[in-house]
């Protein structure tokens, strides 16, 4: 339908379904048919159409006189609704334990990161903040008010922080991350309800670590704080920096190793390589390489110690040592002869140290007198920043050297008071304590071998 009262030409006005643009037909009836810009305009103003009108269009029309069908001559500004937060998460929200592919094309079944390990301080999650909308205008004028994008919200448990005004998710500890509902916690305890093994491949986790099976031949367990295996621990490896519980023992197969930065307690030990720097407190100890840098007390039903060789830097009490078939059974106590040796000579070193650093001492005070004196000594300065120099140097060298110092001879205070105590002690037992060996050539009851005066004795009790 024409909007012109005119009949050299026919006009048609149209606006879109979201009001967004206006469009104008225009058929000419005669050869010589003119419209004028203002008409046009005039028309489009008829049909509330007063915003972002296309002057240039419109004139172009009434120029050329020619048929237009569908042109656009008015043109609004569509309203943008605002885009919704995004929370992107920086780990693996599905994560399973799965055997790696190596480089050689080989399955790693041992492996497969059964935990999610994060440091302190690492980027959990980023959130990409929620734009504002932006309102939009019709071609008739009207605002169309824009929807602003939707919020997004951290969900998150202990352990964990909101940093960077809000965008960051942080982990506060070392631990690994529990994912449940949307919901981010790191965790200091990793508990395994089951075997280390096929299933979980190797555990490193910076916290506690809980089996609550066994650990089977061939795998790993490492961990920062505490360990408790609730099973058997066969020929696998445990290194954990703090304390270590094994309720069921140890059955090594001649391949377990263990790694105690702590205190370990064991049902038994059998054919293990441990090395403990707390003491170690067990029901026996059999075909083992043991070393403890604190106390090793092997009781209970059976409280053997039998084969292997067992070093400790303290005492070691026992029922039985050794076994009637002669097997032969070492024990270490105290520290070795080159413990003892490197006494002598850091002795030495410290109080030759302590020479220099005294001298040096009085001769920066000397130089810093003159150049008090005369400022502009530049030999004065230039010695006085030479020695300063070599006066830090030394202070720390120094430092380090004493406390060295200090632990040596802690170690061989405590060969004083080393000794093994065992209700039984068979043949085929050799005993060291510092460098002074004893062998025992036959069966002893209720003794204590020990080092008085520099020579090995037996005592009863």
């Amino acid at each position: 339908m024409s909007d012109n009262k005119d009949n050299a030409f026919d006009i048609l006005v149209r606006i879109s379904d979201d009001y967004y643009k206006a469009f104008v037909s225009v058929e000419f009836n005669t050869i010589n048919a003119k419209i004028k810009p203002e008409e046009i305009v005039r028309i489009l103003k008829e049909k509330n159409i007063v915003f972002g009108l296309k002057y240039n269009v419109i004139e172009r029309i009434c120029t050329e006189s020619k048929t237009v069908f569908n042109e656009v001559v008015a043109e609004g500004i569509p309203h943008e609704n605002g885009i919704d937060a995004i929370i992107e998460f920086n780990f693996n929200k599905d994560h399973r334990a799965k055997p790696q592919i190596l480089e050689d094309g080989r399955v790693d079944f041992k492996n497969m990161g059964f935990v999610e390990i994060v440091k302190a301080g690492d980027i959990l999650a980023t959130k990409t903040p929620l734009t504002k909308g932006v309102n939009g205008t019709t071609v008739t004028g009207k605002v169309i008010r824009a929807k602003d994008g939707k919020e997004a919200v951290f969900k998150f448990g202990k352990n964990v922080s909101i940093i960077n005004g809000g965008l960051n998710l942080s982990s506060d500890v070392d631990g690994t991350i529990i994912f449940d509902n949307d919901k981010i916690s790191v965790i200091q305890m990793l508990e395994i309800k089951g075997d280390v093994g096929v299933e979980t491949g190797n555990i490193d986790f910076q916290g506690q670590v809980i089996v609550n099976g066994n650990v089977t031949s061939g795998y790993e367990v490492s961990c920062e704080g505490d360990m408790i295996i609730n099973g058997v621990v066969e020929g696998a490896i445990l290194k954990s920096n703090g304390s270590i519980t094994i309720s069921r023992g140890v059955q090594g197969h001649d391949a377990a190793h263990i790694t105690c930065g702590g205190q370990l307690t064991s049902n038994f030990l059998n054919s293990a390589t441990v090395y403990c720097k707390g003491d170690i407190e067990t029901g026996a100890i059999m075909n083992s390489n043991i070393k403890s840098d604190g106390k090793i007390t092997v009781k209970g039903k059976k409280g053997l110690i039998v084969g292997g060789e067992i070093t400790s830097k303290s005492d070691i009490e026992a029922n039985i040592v050794g076994s009637e078939m002669g097997i032969i059974t070492s024990i270490k106590l105290g520290v070795d002869i080159e413990v003892i040796e490197e006494l002598k000579a850091l002795t030495g070193e410290v109080k030759e140290l302590i020479d220099m650093h005294d001298k040096l001492e009085k001769s920066i005070k000397l130089l810093k007198m003159k150049v008090e004196q005369n400022p502009e000594d530049e030999r004065s300065i230039f010695m006085l920043k030479k020695y300063s120099a070599s006066f830090v140097d030394l202070d720390v060298n120094l430092s380090e050297k004493r406390l060295r110092l200090k632990m040596l001879n802690e170690l061989v205070n405590n060969i004083r008071g080393a000794q093994l105590k065992a209700k039984t002690i068979y043949p085929g037992t050799r005993v060291k304590i510092g460098s002074t060996s004893y062998y025992v050539k036959y069966e002893m009851s209720h003794t204590i071998i020990t080092k008085d005066k520099g020579e090995i004795v037996t005592i009863g009790y």
